[in-house]
């Protein structure tokens, strides 16, 4: 009897995704992929269109603003390859997409409309006038804010249309600070990036009650305030457009804890989040940008370089689908203990008698083997009275080369007599 363990993931019945980042390099006219379990990025995962700009996301698809192509591109987040273009308004300069169910809807920055876009036919389905030169929206509770700039007048009518989405018409315009380029929902309220006019008016943070649609807080950020992150310690982290600071305020008492005269010292211009981590896309004109990414402490972790002159950056949080064929069986038993683990874990599974030939592997979320483990490194127990054989292995998060691994998410999966039988996840954290 030949005996022997393994893990293995073949992407055809198998589609495994860990937490990934992607970045709109507006320079170089590339979407960039970041895997921070595996710590790569492929700079060149998609071919944009002219002047790329803002990107969201769905589960399975990426949905790039091409302002000088007046178009949404459609990317599969999986592959790379582009779906389709969901053309604009000629001249509409597109600038920010935001995603509610099976609706996008789109900021015509040059023509002061908004676009309502069926993402089940893709295609424009209607549009409405807004304020002067609309930038960034959020949406609360069956309501699409728009940030409009009116830099074309010189910032002279700056406000906040508030549009019911159900009507799809204008409820009320409410008038803002300086140049409401970016703006979230957090915490029940509308938070507005007024960015200024880069020159002499500097950056404030307007706060928007949704029922009154009133402007209930201003806070002095001063800089030329960008988007939002928001952390799992309620502190709301605001990028600068020059990309020289960082700034940061509770978002419910609205303390401010990092300003123009005490900024953060790491400056970005477009920052994300995933509530533990703070991610932010930074850089000079004429170079390549960086992603760095921080813990909830201000520590910086790690970073990674991607495109020309990036202008967002958007996550996809963890989606494992797994074939139901693959799927754990409860006559193997296929575990591991303590799940996550740093720095070691034991796996164990169990097999009847007549298996003649048991493997097992490890691989990473590419699909690349990191372990194979020996017969001589199982532990083998026989269960008097059930026909059974129990393995259980230590590991220790190295690979064949016995180097520690990094950070990520891991599979198991076990053959028995040369048939697939069962796959298992782990996550080891560092």
């Amino acid at each position: 009897m030949r005996k022997g363990l393994v893990i293995f993931i073949i992407f055809i019945s198998l589609n495994l995704w860990g937490t990934v980042g992607f970045v709109v390099n507006s320079g170089s006219e590339t979407l960039s992929r970041i895997d921070f379990a595996a710590g790569e990025v492929e700079n060149v995962f998609c071919v944009l269109g002219s002047i790329p700009n803002r990107v969201e996301l769905t589960d399975e698809f990426a949905y790039i603003v091409n302002s000088g192509d007046n178009s949404i591109q459609k990317v599969n987040i999986n592959t790379g390859s582009t779906i389709t273009n969901i053309y604009i308004e000629n001249s509409s300069n597109p600038y920010d997409i935001i995603i509610d169910e099976n609706y996008a809807y789109v900021t015509g920055g040059m023509i002061n409309k908004v676009y309502k876009i069926n993402l089940d036919t893709d295609s424009v389905e209607s549009s409405i006038s807004v304020g002067g030169n609309p930038a960034g929206m959020a949406i609360l509770d069956g309501k699409l804010f728009v940030g409009n700039t009116d830099y074309g007048t010189g910032y002279s009518n700056c406000s906040v249309s508030v549009i019911d989405l159900l009507t799809f018409s204008v409820e009320v315009t409410i008038p803002t600070e300086v140049n409401p380029q970016f703006l979230s929902a957090i915490n029940g309220n509308i938070h507005v990036s007024c960015g200024g006019d880069w020159v002499a008016i500097f950056g404030k943070i307007c706060i928007i009650n949704p029922e009154s649609n009133v402007v209930t807080n201003t806070l002095d950020i001063g800089g030329v305030t960008s988007n939002f992150a928001l952390m799992q310690n309620n502190t709301v982290y605001v990028a600068d457009g020059s990309s020289s600071s960082l700034y940061a305020y509770d978002a419910d008492t609205f303390e401010i804890y990092h300003d123009s005269s005490n900024p953060f010292s790491p400056g970005g211009t477009m920052v994300t989040s995933n509530n533990d981590n703070l991610f932010v896309l930074g850089g000079q004109w004429g170079q390549n940008f960086t992603v760095k990414v921080f813990d909830i402490n201000e520590n910086l972790l790690s970073e990674y370089t991607v495109g020309l002159y990036s202008t967002d950056i958007k996550l996809v949080s963890e989606i494992v689908a797994v074939d139901d064929d693959l799927l754990l069986k409860p006559d193997y038993n296929l575990t591991n203990f303590p799940n996550p683990f740093n720095p070691t874990t034991t796996i164990s599974f169990s097999v009847t008698q007549n298996s003649d030939f048991v493997n097992l592997e490890v691989y990473n979320i590419k699909g690349q083997k990191v372990k194979d483990f020996s017969p001589s490194l199982c532990h083998l127990e026989f269960i008097e009275g059930r026909g059974e054989t129990k393995f259980s292995i230590v590991w220790n998060g190295t690979d064949d080369n016995n180097q520690l691994i990094s950070s990520g998410v891991y599979f198991f999966k076990l053959i028995v007599n040369g048939e697939e039988k069962a796959v298992s996840k782990c996550v080891l954290l560092k």
